[in-house]
């Protein structure tokens, strides 16, 4: 693997900047010459002067320092969500079999979730297994949580009502979302964590559903739908419209609600095979359960 230096010197000759226009105020020619050689190493905050210069994110900068790959555990977890997005679930049984035992935490974690989305899209109750348990313990006992937690956070829902710990959502989803008001601007949203907070929002109104705290379901889709529309990429803006449909099947006008999961399913035809299992597998089982709810609060 290249030093930091030479893969710095590599992007600056592919976008043709000259060394003092990435280097002045930052270090000496004569540092710098050694530094992309290899031969010096730099401070963190030195390094975040050069990349903002180069016009590059640390993420991208890693990427490239890593040959363009991602690291091991990046891919693992990116292979388990695509075999999830089309419901393989013996790839993903292979996946979490491979993972489960590992010394290396954050495969185990991987494993983790892994076993939570299947048992999750096979039945509202499971049993807590070590590689769940260990991914909560590494997630809920985080003082802070980073865009890597964020993006898993709204597995700990399931995990909390499966093991008795339901007493600690409403702290998840506070912590939750006070962690994703920090990575919001004046300006934006760079991060999409508004597409974050819509998949929490989408998970907790399912639990609660399963949970059967209906009043705190009338509330939430208040919350999903003052999200702006315009911070949200498409899958958060589907999302945010699958929340209002699930209101409409159980508490509104049913047929408002089919209408939207209409129109959402017209997109996903547009694909064919579908590419995205699980808004066909939400909105038909919501169906169900929405009219099993609706007879029992009727009469």
């Amino acid at each position: 693997m290249k030093s930091i230096g030479q893969t710095v010197k590599m992007i600056r000759q592919i976008k043709g900047f000259t060394q003092n226009e990435v280097y002045s105020g930052v270090m000496s020619r004569s540092f710098a010459h050694r530094f992309e050689s290899g031969e010096n190493d730099i401070s963190a905050t030195k390094l975040f002067q050069i990349l903002d210069n180069l016009l590059i994110s640390v993420e991208e900068f890693r990427f490239i320092q890593n040959d363009y790959h991602r690291s091991s555990e990046q891919e693992l977890q990116q292979q388990l969500q695509d075999a999830y997005a089309v419901h393989n679930l013996q790839e993903m049984g292979k996946i979490i079999n491979d993972n489960k035992d590992s010394r290396n935490f954050s495969l185990k974690s991987i494993a983790g979730i892994g076993q939570v989305l299947v048992e999750t899209y096979q039945s509202k109750t499971f049993s807590i297994t070590p590689a769940m348990e260990s991914f909560w313990k590494e997630l809920f006992n985080s003082k802070t949580w980073t865009l890597q937690e964020i993006r898993n956070a709204n597995l700990l829902l399931p995990i909390a009502v499966n093991s008795h710990r339901e007493h600690l959502i409403p702290t998840i989803v506070q912590r939750f979302e006070n962690n994703c008001q920090k990575y919001l601007t004046a300006t934006g949203d760079p991060f999409h964590v508004s597409d974050e907070l819509m998949g929490m929002y989408l998970t907790l109104i399912q639990t609660e559903l399963n949970t059967e705290q209906y009043g705190s379901v009338k509330q939430l889709v208040n919350k999903a739908t003052n999200i702006d529309k315009f911070l949200l990429t498409w899958n958060g803006r589907f999302e945010q419209q699958l929340i209002v449909a699930i209101w409409n099947l159980y508490f509104g006008n049913e047929k408002d609600g089919e209408t939207i999961i209409a129109k959402i399913a017209g997109v996903e035809n547009l694909y064919v095979p579908p590419i995205d299992h699980n808004f066909r597998a939400i909105a038909d089982m919501r169906r169900k359960l929405a009219k099993i709810y609706k007879k029992r609060h009727t009469h």
